[in-house]
């Protein structure tokens, strides 16, 4: 009987015959064991062999996993592969060693054969295959396969027939970094949602925009659950409420907050169906020829063709990207202060004109943004015929996957960026609400003073005066606040005039000269207000009192757990505060971020992010 792979030469060689059926399958490794590894070849300290060994090998992670579903796939008995060479595998992964595995070569189009090479050089104990451990201090340490089974008192074992393209011809590479990633994109979407959340409070929009109603008007399941899950994040927020008729500006909010259900809703949908993709991938047979028992013959087919585990990174890159898109555009709006609602440029607590706190952030995004975009681009338009045109379609799995890992990485970024630009934020409106308050109250009593005694201006409504005061505030967030307060005031004194002369019946004279006091006195209150506000919260923070419970938890992990402190201004950067003696615990922007970057992948606080979830949603 001829079967491909067992006395036969592989693929576009299959036309050839031996009978050497144990020599041919260390004949398949040995082909395939070509990669390129530079930290086996520069020397143990070099700087560029230590850079290589991360970026030119596949993660621990990625290579635990492939060792443990090729396992799984051999178990299930279409492979010809002996229980022997699994409890090997087993052994050798339980014990904490992990083969070095070349990140690139693999096509992942009958399997990932080069990957896969060298988990068979383990296996037949290549003294030119290494493998990495832990020592019990820690240290990381590089020996050859064959060191590695002495170190366990195992022996290399002498492959039969099969069984060699058994251990290499499958998906489990490409299916390990994928399900890796696809984890990953779960926390992604989460999180999306959590951010336009507090997006919404830190822009003062409106719970309306994710209303149940809506929802029902257009039934994609995806588009409820974020209408759902966003709407109950924001239960309990002081800043955010339902659609005011009598809202001043735009009656809406902008698109990046009011469509967020309708644009994180269908990449829901699409991760969901990668899940289902992988989970059969994970637990699948993905080798040639498939032994039947039962029905006592081979198959010759091509499950190994991972082309369900590229579908399934396309459509989470492809969401990923639209995550980072919509992720930037809140950002923009919360950084411009045309567009922040009374914010002030590039969220700088002190003066604008000497600090641009956020704005370096705002290019990172950017830059970040543009290279997300970049990546997810579509794996599968690059495919290329291979191996003397038998694999004339490959799947480019691995590729996908990686470059999906990769995407992660750099939305984390973003969201981390973003993370701390929104709690900036959230700082900033709360120090406003308590101003307003303040100044609002103050006000009120100064304009009954100057114009409660008689006077025909005592008819206008001193409502109408103050939300007037509140849109100029709004509209000057890019003037240094001596300036700010005193265009508030000029505004103030231009509006009121004009109403006066057009609705009452009183002199020039006596309008100007009562008009021009409340002007002044109003200077002074803002002006006051703001600077008393602003140093009593910089040392006890309301923003939590203001917040709902998820923007609060989120807050908190900044503010508390990683104590990420509000940033103050050009006063905080460490070159000047270290020069006025106060040095201590100031960072740069990029220190604190980069802590944000580290928590959003640390398990801890992943669970907490689940559990916050859960919790809104069974309140709901």
């Amino acid at each position: 009987m001829i079967t491909a792979g067992v006395n036969t030469g592989c693929g576009g060689n299959a036309n050839t015959r031996t009978s050497k059926l144990q020599i041919i399958q260390h004949s398949f490794f040995q082909h395939h064991q070509a990669g390129i590894l530079p930290q086996l070849v520069y020397p143990r300290g070099n700087t560029l062999r230590d850079m290589n060994q991360e970026s030119q090998s596949l993660s621990p992670e990625i290579t635990r996993g492939t060792i443990l579903l090729r396992c799984n796939s051999l178990l299930r008995g279409h492979s010809a592969v002996r229980i022997e060479v699994i409890d090997l595998l087993l052994r050798v992964l339980n014990e904490g060693y992990v083969p070095l595995i070349p990140l690139r070569g693999s096509i992942s189009a009958s399997g990932d054969l080069s990957p896969l090479s060298y988990v068979g050089g383990l296996v037949e104990g290549n003294a030119d295959v290494f493998v990495r451990f832990e020592e019990e201090d820690g240290k990381q340490t590089i020996i050859s396969a064959a060191g590695t089974l002495q170190r366990l008192g195992l022996g290399p074992l002498k492959l039969n027939a099969k069984e060699g393209l058994g251990v290499m011809n499958g998906t489990a590479v490409s299916t390990a970094a994928a399900g890796l990633a696809l984890y990953d994109c779960h926390q992604m979407a989460l999180l999306a949602q959590v951010l336009t959340a507090m997006a919404t409070e830190a822009l003062l929009g409106t719970v309306d925009n994710y209303h149940e109603f809506i929802a029902r008007c257009r039934p994609h399941c995806g588009q409820t659950e974020v209408a759902r899950n966003i709407r109950g994040f924001l239960r309990g927020s002081a800043l955010c409420h339902e659609t005011d008729p009598k809202k001043t500006g735009l009656v809406q909010d902008s698109y990046s907050l009011r469509t967020a259900p309708q644009w994180i809703g269908p990449h829901l949908e699409d991760i969901m169906l990668a899940a289902h993709q992988i989970d059969v991938e994970l637990n699948s047979t993905t080798d040639n020829p498939l032994i039947d028992v039962e029905g006592q013959r081979f198959h010759h087919g091509g499950n190994f063709q991972a082309a369900s585990v590229t579908s399934a990174m396309e459509k989470c890159r492809s969401g990923l990207v639209m995550l980072g898109k919509m992720i930037q555009g809140q950002c923009e709006e919360l950084i411009n202060p045309s567009l922040s609602r009374g914010l002030p440029a590039n969220l700088a607590l002190d003066n604008p004109s000497l600090s641009f706190t956020v704005k370096g952030l705002d290019i990172n995004m950017t830059a970040y943004y543009s290279e997300l975009a970049f990546l997810s681009n579509s794996i599968s338009n690059h495919v290329h015929s291979a191996e003397m045109n038998n694999q004339s379609v490959n799947s480019l799995a691995l590729v996908a996957a990686r470059y999906t890992g990769e995407c992660v990485q750099v939305l984390s970024m973003m969201y981390a960026a973003h993370l701390y630009i929104l709690c900036q934020a959230l700082d900033i409106r709360a120090l406003s609400m308590d101003f307003f308050a303040k100044a609002k109250a103050k006000s009120r009593t100064v304009y009954q003073e100057i114009f409660g005694g008689g006077l025909e201006l005592a008819l206008i409504d001193f409502e109408l005066v103050w939300t007037q005061i509140i849109s100029t505030w709004d509209q000057t967030g890019h003037l240094d606040l001596a300036d700010r307060c005193n265009h508030v005031a000029m505004q103030s004194f231009a509006h009121l005039l004009d109403v006066a002369m057009r609705e009452t019946n009183a002199s020039s004279s006596t309008l100007c000269g009562q008009v021009k006091q409340w002007k002044d006195r109003l200077l002074e209150i803002m002006a006051t207000c703001y600077d008393e506000a602003r140093q009593k919260f910089v040392k006890s923070p309301s923003t939590c009192t203001y917040l709902g419970e998820a923007s609060k938890a989120m807050y908190q992990l900044v503010r508390c757990d990683l104590e990420i402190p509000l940033h103050q201004g050009i006063s905080d950067h460490p070159p000047l505060a270290a020069a006025a003696g106060e040095s201590e615990g100031k960072r740069t922007i990029g220190s604190y971020v980069s802590r944000i970057y580290v928590a959003l992948s640390d398990a801890r606080y992943v669970e907490r992010l689940r559990n916050l979830v859960a919790s809104e949603c069974k309140a709901e």
